[in-house]
């Protein structure tokens, strides 16, 4: 045993790079107990934004040809007071049972986050994820954190006052161009004039690279109090559904110009009873669309953008068991759908294969993301990405 490990250690320096970047975090992190050379050279890899990148490259990869998704669902459990829980759920695609047949496992454990106690409130955050980073947002407190390297980072306070100001989403992107991770954050204020009132929508982008925040101008007055969906981001911009104003807000991570755009009268005009919601699906903005009848959905419209107030119907689902809504686009052509207070649905539109889950009583899960596990910093060193 002693010469087998020897001979393995006596590889070029090179080939344990490589092999080392297709490694997940924790175990590399794990591997540095190994020897004294492996502690150095792991070490020195992970401080390199050379090799933090290949390795997220190398982990995009696997992720896009694995047979698992990892989802990040925050339970707020009741048993023993609020408590804000994260739990990660492990779906195993294509696996067989003893008949032959095509079936799906997953595995639910505890997800656990840096030391984040009396910093925030969890299930009232606004929770998003990019490359392994987590944002965490509530009304006076920003953190990024990336569980995987056990890193947290308090962000800089907003430039924006927080003295009648409504916000309405924050969300975490990478801008590719810039080569930086991006907080973008806005909202409202009320404004009184004439005796009537309006709602000016304010922004503001914080920079990973700089470690500060600057406003972004945005042209957008609205007549009555607006409520936004959910936010997506799809090739280097981010997305919001203003369900009070049919209107969709974009934010382009490049320019950091904020646009809007009114869904089409024609999309909407026979569908007045039903509800929306903003998905990515081949990396495509897309919709579902839906009607809600006592709390069960037969019938899921998708409608893809085609242009910037141009929409086209791509897919019609019917769900094989009752569900109260879809949730999102997953890979593979898999759709997350919540069917009650504590089960969720993974379908599979195509192979129609079909994976429930339910979390303990006493909970109410929320679906946040797909988590991808990544060497990624926080600090600001080693965002670089290509």
């Amino acid at each position: 045993m002693t010469l087998w490990i020897q001979r393995w250690c006596d590889l070029p320096e090179e080939v344990w790079t490589e092999i080392f970047s297709w490694v997940p975090p924790d175990s590399l992190i794990r591997s540095k107990c190994v020897s004294k050379s492996w502690y150095s050279l792991i070490n020195s890899l992970i401080k390199s934004p050379d090799f933090v990148n290949k390795h997220l490259r190398n982990i995009d990869k696997n992720v896009l040809s694995s047979t698992s998704t990892c989802l990040v669902f925050c339970c707020v459990s009741f048993a023993c007071g609020w408590q804000d829980l994260y739990k990660s759920v492990s779906v195993l695609h294509d696996r067989h049972n003893s008949k032959g047949n095509r079936r799906e496992e997953h595995n639910c454990e505890d997800f656990r986050l840096p030391n984040l106690s009396g910093k925030l409130n969890l299930a009232l955050a606004n929770r998003s994820h990019c490359d392994g980073i987590i944002c965490l947002a509530n009304y006076k407190t920003l953190v990024l954190c990336n569980p995987a390297i056990n890193e947290s980072r308090i962000l800089p306070k907003p430039c924006i006052e927080r003295r009648g100001f409504v916000s309405l989403g924050v969300v975490l992107g990478f801008d590719s161009r810039a080569n930086d991770y991006k907080v973008v954050r806005f909202g409202h204020n009320r404004l009184i004039r004439d005796q009537s009132e309006s709602f000016k929508i304010r922004a503001e982008v914080y920079s990973l690279r700089s470690d500060s925040w600057k406003e972004i101008r945005v042209q957008l007055e609205l007549d009555c109090y607006p409520h936004a969906g959910k936010g997506i981001f799809c090739k280097g911009a981010f997305y919001w559904h203003l369900q009070t104003h049919n209107t969709i807000v974009s934010f382009n991570m490049f320019d950091e110009v904020f646009r809007s755009a009114l869904l089409p009268n024609n999309l909407l005009v026979e569908r007045r009873d039903h509800l929306i919601q903003l998905t990515v699906w081949n990396e495509s903005v897309a919709l579902f669309i839906f009607p809600q009848i006592e709390a069960v959905t037969k019938c899921i419209e998708v409608w893809v953008t085609d242009g910037p107030c141009s929409w086209i119907k791509k897919l019609t689902i019917r769900p094989p068991v009752d569900v109260a809504f879809p949730v999102a686009f997953l890979k593979n052509d898999e759709v997350l759908m919540k069917a009650n207070r504590r089960r969720f649905v993974l379908y599979n539109i195509h192979s129609q294969m079909l994976s429930e889950f339910t979390f303990a009583e006493n909970t109410a899960p929320d679906w946040d993301f797909s988590y991808v596990r990544s060497l990624v910093s926080v600090q600001g060193g080693n965002q670089s990405r290509s």
